[in-house]
């Protein structure tokens, strides 16, 4: 079995904007030639300044944007030859914001169990097993079965949204910001979690943040974007010690500027 679980081989992804009454059409460049590799296992973290192109390479990735040119490949296939469910059932996301990614009409497990509702073929007894497996390991009291998402805190709201992710047990987790909506006590307790989730669950991250405090305690490589390109990929550790490219040290030098009015307390 190949180390490389998911490449992109010189992608590109060009959006036509404008044109009528505000002007000509023009191409924007959301991405231009990415090519990248995640390995097995890893947590391979995507940083990069907004409208760098993380968002629309994560949407490549999970299946949900077609690249104008280029491919994406799922354990060496094609990912055009995959059919939609097969897809969806290896790679799976976790988004930013718990408090608008679950549906507020269904209860936990509703949420959790809906992959394999959509999926099919999973009996009805299996598919509470699992939700029940799950919220287990997550650390969360089997009363919050029936509970809805208004009467859970953010952190147990991102802890469902895992549970959703983790159902159809996949082999590829995008995460979207995954803790940038919690507060700080709860992203430690969310990353903690992700880990050891990676750990029993043998899970490969694409790790999209832009606090590198986050990607240099999570991420095993760093993939920095500047305007639609990959400038550099690196080993996180190198990376923190010694960046290659002028905008990752930009970056990082930004990461640490202390400002004035917090330096008087």
């Amino acid at each position: 079995m190949s180390d490389i679980v998911m490449e992109l081989r010189d992608v590109r992804r060009t959006y036509r904007i404008g044109g009528g009454m505000f002007g000509k059409q023009r191409d924007l460049h959301a991405l231009d030639g990415v090519s990248l590799q995640l390995r097995r296992g890893e947590v391979l973290a995507l940083v990069g300044e907004s409208g760098s192109g993380k968002s629309t390479l994560s949407r490549i990735l999970l299946g949900l944007e077609a690249p104008t040119s280029g491919e994406v490949f799922l354990d060496g296939a094609p990912v055009a030859s995959i059919r939609r469910r097969a897809f969806a059932a290896r790679v799976q996301p976790v988004f930013q914001d718990p408090y608008s990614s679950l549906n507020p009409r269904k209860t936990v497990r509703q949420i959790i169990e809906a992959p394999l509702v959509i999926a099919g073929g999973v009996a009805a007894s299996e598919r509470l097993r699992r939700v029940r497996e799950l919220l287990d390991i997550l650390r969360m009291p089997e009363r919050m079965l029936e509970a809805y998402p208004s009467q859970m805190s953010g952190g147990q709201r991102q802890r469902v949204a895992i549970a959703r992710a983790l159902i159809s047990r996949p082999e590829i987790v995008v995460c979207d910001e995954p803790t940038s909506a919690l507060d700080v006590s709860v992203q430690a307790e969310v990353l903690n979690l992700l880990m050891e989730l990676r750990a029993e669950f043998g899970l490969t991250y694409l790790f999209i943040s832009h606090d590198l405090a986050v990607v240099e305690y999570i991420a095993d490589r760093v993939a920095v974007m500047q305007s639609g390109r990959l400038v550099e990929v690196a080993d996180a550790e190198a990376l923190f010690a010694a960046p290659a490219h002028d905008y990752t040290r930009r970056l990082l030098a930004s990461a640490l500027t202390v400002p004035a009015e917090s330096s008087e307390a």
